[in-house]
């Protein structure tokens, strides 16, 4: 053979097979007859055109053929697919819940852990805080005086900034509203890397000079103002003071990100942060400014935390000697990626919920496998007609595996439908316990996902039945799927071995479920430390134009409470400056010289101070002494209430009642205050949480100092009462409007509400895992009814044959249950040992519950078992109801 044939015979490789077959022999001799002449009566020039119109035909004609080979495959598909409406059905189904699931959560966990944060390069901004060693407390945020030494002496970082939330009144524009602001340095926009999309940023002179500027956010642009351009340089209220808008930020910003550690309530506004010279000299208190850095290029996080650990001896030089003695063993600076003090308290939820999905999508996948390999047996005659007729191997497996992609388009288009409504879904079921949550949307990313399931799923689960179907030889195709015959013994084993890793995954899924329900169900019976029927809380801010000193908030503290007290069907009210399962406030103090030794740092405790019928108002328990009357902290004597905890702690084997404690260390100037009481403990935060020792005082004692101007303005109402909650609710309203008109309330809900929302992530993770897990039960029993009913069915002959010589129903019935009862026992030991191993990641989810327990494990074991012997009856029944007489015929 010349070169010239060899070559164009390469050409031909680029046309179908079947074409080749037909025309190729043909073609090759007419091209050699043609380059014949040409070269005779052109030359060489000539042959060149010759070769490039044949070069330049075939890449025409080729895509042309395999294109019309194609459709008429899917034409193909698309008759024998519904030529079986019940296979494609559930094939469908099975692909679109596994896919679509799988979408659902991809598409969460695109959005809060793998898309950057929408700042100039996020990668290189990092969280700082302060640790005490031996607090109470992981580690809080910056006081004033500690950031401002840090930021100028640090030098792994280009830029630095504190901010904190605040509450704000918004007034002038309607109705007064509730917004959250927040407060930045001036460093805030350079080293997010971020600007206003109209006007300019917050200036170090806004700063400097305490400016009443402020540059809003995209929402409240577009909510407040109807995205009004003019708006740069008009003056809006807030807290009944004149400020100007210089800046509108953009509407791909937010910050704080939702999920920050503190402070993170993304800002409808940001203003300066301004310290004033008595928060500058507040060290040691005031711990309540997160800190955000940009590292310098080249520098890495550990080297920025090795320089803040030299940092530490200077800035703890700078302390008071009081409180270097108080904290000799010092305090350290740790630092974090920013991206994982957002989401970290998420990741361990989200990626258990990717791996719930993932094993819904592996029961899925073992259904499809499951009814491709039943099918490709039904159908070994047809294809092994096929390959005596001259099919090749190649072309049978094309057809199959163009109906497994005609399979995975329909289960994809399916899938993205289901995945949009279910990530709706899991997005409406978190709430404010999902970060990040404005992230959370389909991409170009979520689709190639879903696109690379949907076709990988159907090829890796699908081309292995069509290359043993197409494969085999006539005689043994013939052989095994003939109706005569009972189906192939390897057919057989690979079908329970996807039956066993069904069983086995469901198992898996269903105990990681039962741990969570069962570690919810214990979260739910947690005693909080107080009684949450019956009760509702609300919370306002008072602003500085109105309430401008201390005596003006007092006051205003006492006429609530007896606003509270007129409404009728109140049994208690009270004002606190914490709302249940809310309580911030950290301080360190000293007890009186009868108490046992505490370690400075292990001083740490919450306080609160309240006025009213506070612990009537929320049920907690009285253990000694007394409550609080309306005439405590109005006289010279300064009294407290202090939790059991703090009690067993102080004066283990005395009665505390009388004794003394006081803020500060011990050389603190701060007055003894007097034991009067002690109440149960109660939780400072969610439930679940481990509590601390808390004091309680009244707020008629504070001394009118700044501190009664900035953290007590914050008011938060609780009242007790047995009618309605939602009556109580809008009497305490219509109250408040009575008090003060402009004032608006905020966050008014029952505190069954309150405590509801603080397991909010705990319920969406079983609420989630527990459905994937009744999915994954479906599935499986839909695949363990599929084998057995395919199993029958191909042994209809051999029943037929042993009911002729005398076999019982019931020989039969156990044949059937007896191959059910064996796979689902190879599935409980696979499915037990896989739920040790995986379980154990959730431990950090659950509440009171091993990851090891017993009941769990059982129960699951057998409410699979249950489902599956059910899904075999049916199966098993059919195959008593065979005619031997008609077995034999049909035969």
């Amino acid at each position: 053979m010349s070169r010239s044939d060899r070559f164009f015979k390469r050409l031909l490789r680029l046309l179908p097979a079947e074409f080749r077959g037909d025309y190729g022999d043909d073609m090759t001799a007419t091209f050699r007859d043609q380059r014949r002449d040409v070269l005779a009566r052109g030359g060489r020039m000539a042959a060149a055109r010759l070769w490039w119109d044949t070069v330049r035909g075939i890449a025409t004609t080729a895509p042309r053929e395999h294109f019309d080979l194609l459709r008429g495959d899917v034409r193909y598909a698309l008759r024998n697919l519904r030529r079986n409406p019940g296979f494609t059905i559930v094939a469908v189904i099975a692909l679109a819940v596994g896919i679509g699931a799988n979408t659902a959560v991809f598409t969460i966990v695109n959005g809060v852990l793998l898309r950057a944060l929408p700042y100039a390069n996020p990668g290189a901004l990092v969280a700082i805080f302060e640790k005490l060693p031996g607090a109470p407390v992981e580690k809080f945020d910056f006081s004033a005086p500690d950031f401002e030494i840090i930021r100028g002496a640090a030098r792994s970082f280009t830029g630095m900034f504190a901010y904190r939330n605040t509450k704000l009144e918004l007034s002038g524009i309607g109705d007064s509203q509730r917004v959250v602001g927040t407060r930045v340095s001036p460093e805030f926009f350079g080293v997010l890397g971020v600007s206003p999309v109209l006007g300019r940023a917050l200036t170090a002179d806004d700063d400097r000079a305490n400016a009443p500027v402020g540059v809003l956010g995209y929402g409240l642009w577009n909510r407040a103002f109807g995205r009004d351009p003019s708006i740069v340089g008009r003056t809006i209220s807030l807290d009944r003071q004149p400020y100007t808008i210089v800046g509108v930020m953009g509407d791909q910003f937010e910050f704080p990100p939702r999920g920050a550690y503190n402070n993170g309530e993304p800002a409808a506004l940001y203003l300066p942060i301004a310290f004033t010279p008595f928060e500058r000299q507040a060290f040691g208190s005031m711990y309540n400014n997160t800190v955000i850095a940009r590292l310098e290029p080249g520098v890495s996080v550990q080297e920025a935390r090795g320089e803040l650990a030299s940092l530490v001896k200077p800035l703890f030089e700078r302390y008071p000697p009081i409180l270097q003695r108080m904290w000799s063993a010092g305090i350290s600076l740790p630092l974090a990626p920013f991206m994982d003090e957002i989401v970290g308290q998420s990741r361990r939820m989200i990626l258990v919920l990717m791996g719930a999905v993932g094993l819904v999508l592996l029961i899925g996948c073992a259904d499809v496998a499951s009814l491709m390999l039943t099918r490709a047996g039904t159908r070994q005659r047809e294809l092994a007609v096929r390959a005596a007729l001259g099919a090749s191997p190649a072309r049978v497996v094309r057809q199959l595996v163009t109906e497994g992609f005609v399979l995975a388009s329909i289960g994809g288009a399916a899938a993205l439908l289901l995945a949009w409504w279910t990530m709706r879904g899991l997005i409406a079921l978190a709430g404010d316990a999902m970060p990040r949550v404005e992230s959370i949307a389909f991409d170009g990313r979520v689709v190639a996902f879903t696109a690379a399931l949907a076709f990988v799923t159907p090829l890796l689960f699908g081309v292995m039945p069509a290359l043993r179907a197409a494969l085999s030889s006539t005689f043994d195709a013939l052989k095994e799927g003939g109706r005569a015959a009972t189906p192939g013994h390897g057919r057989k084993r690979l079908l329970g071995t996807l039956v066993v890793a069904q069983f086995a995954l469901a198992l898996m899924l269903s105990v990681g479920a039962g741990l969570l329900a069962r570690s919810f169900v214990r979260l739910l019976a947690a005693n909080p430390g107080f009684r949450a029927e019956h009760v509702v809380t609300a919370s306002v801010r008072l602003p500085a134009a109105r309430y401008a000193t201390g005596p003006d908030i007092k006051a205003f503290y006492q006429r609530v409470v007896e606003a509270m007290r007129a409404i009728p069907g109140v049994s208690a009210a009270a004002t606190s400056t914490d709302r249940p399962l809310q309580i911030l406030e950290r301080r360190t103090f000293t007890a009186d010289a009868t108490a046992v030794p505490i370690p400075t740092p292990n001083r740490v405790i919450a306080a609160t101070w309240t006025a009213g019928s506070y612990f009537e108002a929320l049920g907690i328990s009285l253990k000694r002494g007394r409550f609080f009357t309306d005439n405590d902290g109005r006289s010279s004597g300064r009294v407290v209430i202090i939790s059991e905890m703090l009690a067993r702690k102080l004066w283990p084997d005395q009665d505390p009642i009388g004794h003394y404690i006081k803020w500060g260390g011990e050389p603190s100037r701060s007055p003894w205050m007097t034991v009067v009481g002690v109440v149960g403990d109660v939780n400072q935060s969610a439930l679940g949480t481990d509590p601390i020792a808390q004091t309680y005082e009244p707020v008629f004692a504070q001394p009118d100092a700044p501190q009664i101007t900035t953290f007590y303005r914050t008011v938060n109402l609780i009242v007790r009462s047995d009618r309605d909650s939602g009556a109580v609710l809008a009497a305490v309203r219509a109250e408040m409007q009575r008090l003060d008109p402009e004032l608006p309330l905020s966050d008014a809900a029952p505190v069954v509400d309150v405590v509801a929302d603080s397991v909010k992530p705990q319920r969406f993770s079983m609420t989630v895992v527990g459905a994937f897990a009744i999915v994954a039960l479906a599935l499986a029993a839909i695949g363990i009814y599929g084998v057995l009913a395919n199993a029958v069915s191909q042994q209809t002959h051999e029943i037929g044959v042993r009911m002729a010589l005398g076999a019982r129903g019931s020989s039969v019935l156990w044949s059937v249950l007896r191959r059910a009862l064996v796979l689902m026992a190879l599935g409980a030991a696979v499915g037990v040992a896989g739920s040790l191993a995986v379980t154990r990641v959730m431990a950090g989810l659950l509440y009171e519950v091993r990851p090891t327990d017993a009941v769990t494990f059982v129960g699951s074991a057998v409410v699979l078992a249950v489902l599956a012997l059910t899904a075999s009856l049916v199966p098993a029944w059919r195959a008593t109801r065979v005619d031997p007489l008609v077995a034999l015929r049909t035969e």
